[in-house]
This record gives structure tokens, sequence and C-alpha cells, in this order.
């Protein structure tokens, strides 16, 4: 298996509070909400719906562009349409049918099926 480790700092877009939920899950077809608060550090999905985020106090932790790394799904948009907190990773849907794991401290990113 081969996996491809995109990792991104810098300067990103400035989330907005109002789109950050106290849940555990955002489900895009649910929801408008578009990042997860845990543990103060915010996951956020960006306006591109492919990028995913990570802010601590303010700061970009690490960013990744899921669809860049993993790859278009071979159904559906080529978007994220769920992300899920789970204790030490982001579960994300896109597409379809298409899984990706994201590592929450490091950003590391890996298609899983």
């Amino acid at each position: 298996m081969l996996t491809f480790i995109v990792t991104q700092t810098g300067i990103a877009q400035k989330y907005n509070n109002a789109l950050i939920s106290k849940d555990s899950e955002i489900n895009f077809a649910k929801t408008q909400k578009r990042g997860i608060k845990k543990n103060n550090i915010i996951y956020y999905v960006e306006n591109d719906l492919q990028t995913i985020s990570a802010y601590k106090s303010n700061k970009l932790k690490w960013q990744t562009n899921v669809i860049s790394v993993c790859g278009e799904p071979k159904r559906g948009e080529p978007q994220i349409r769920y992300v899920g907190y789970n204790a030490n990773k982001l579960l994300i849907v896109m597409g379809k049918h298409n899984f990706a794991e994201i590592d929450i401290n490091s950003g590391i990113t890996k298609l899983v099926g």
C-alpha cells in the first residue's frame, strides 16, 4: 500500500466560530457546521471542502488536502461529506464511499478504503 503524506503550515483562512460544532461529528448532508472543537483544538473543513485545518489558540497547527493526498473518489463529488472525531484521529468520508483517516497530532492523512 502506498501512502502519501502532504501537510502544510502557514496562514490559512480564519474559521467561523458560528460553524463550529460541539459534537464529535459533522455530516454535511444534515448540518451547515464546518468544524469540530475538541480539547481546545478546532478541526475545520475549509471552503474548498477538500482541506482540513487544525487550529490551536487561533494558530494553524497543521493543514491537509484530503483529496490531493488520497486521490479523487471513484464515485461522487471530490469533497468531504463527513468528519468524525475519534480519540487520536479524524475519520473522513469523501465522495460516495471513500474513507480516510487523519492523525489529529500531525495531520498525516491516509486513504483507508
